[in-house]
């Protein structure tokens, strides 16, 4: 059932341009979720010129909630400058979800707006084919040298957080930026009276790694997987 209780002011506020009320009600909300939903009585145009009121780590999470016609019609629809900040913000591998949805001429155009790094990171995982588990993976994970003590790595990841979605594990890398081992965050925050210990000391080195291009279902069988990794070459 559509909530409309804000309809008739939100409307009010998009016809003569508060957009002071409008970035309000886009930031104070208690959660995007409900902030979601009473935007739903809107269509996408208007959804989306409220929504430009957000804060852009705001304006992710709310978009988040919006069902997936929606979503994909603010991509088609709207400014191909605005609709770029938004997919640059978004999570990795939700943001080549959608744009795999999306007619390719559109996406050719959205690309080139993008960061040169962004860019890379979606084509990159565009080139999975479906069913495979590359094309479920996300390259948004926190990644860690091994010789860091827990002190520096502490300090590294505060610094990563903030583009990363979640951290649960972080992936313990050597020089060459090859995989040697895994650390949880309750291991690491565990360690904080230990601060000189490396990480390499801490990481369990008895993981399970799949190929990217291995078949999803087979992925699934091996249990308690890890990290899925491209195949070197």
């Amino acid at each position: 059932m559509i909530n409309t209780l804000y309809l008739p002011e939100l409307r009010e506020m998009l016809a003569k341009n508060r957009d002071d009320e409008l970035r309000e009600f886009c930031n104070a909300l208690y959660h995007p979720l409900r902030t979601a939903e009473f935007m739903e009585g809107l269509n996408a145009h208007e959804a989306w010129q409220v929504l430009k009121h957000a804060d852009v780590p705001q304006r992710v999470e709310i978009f988040g909630y919006f069902h997936r016609e929606r979503q994909i019609t603010i991509l088609e629809q709207e400014s191909r400058d605005e609709v770029a900040e938004l997919i640059e913000a978004l999570a990795h591998d939700d943001r080549v979800d959608l744009l795999q949805e999306l007619d390719q001429a559109i996406t050719d155009e959205l690309l080139p707006l993008l960061p040169e790094a962004e860019r890379r990171d979606i084509l990159r995982l565009k080139m999975f084919p479906e069913g495979t588990a590359g094309s479920v993976m996300t390259t948004d994970a926190a990644m860690l040298t091994e010789h860091l003590t827990v002190n520096e790595a502490l300090k590294e990841l505060s610094e990563q957080a903030e583009e990363l979605e979640t951290i649960y594990y972080l992936y313990v890398v050597d020089n060459t930026q090859h995989l040697r081992g895994v650390v949880s965050t309750r291991q690491l925050v565990s360690a904080m009276g230990r601060t000189a210990t490396k990480l390499s000391e801490l990481m369990e080195t008895d993981i399970v790694t799949v190929d990217a291009s291995d078949d999803q279902e087979v992925v699934a069988q091996k249990g308690n997987v890890l990290l899925a990794v491209p195949q070197r070459r």
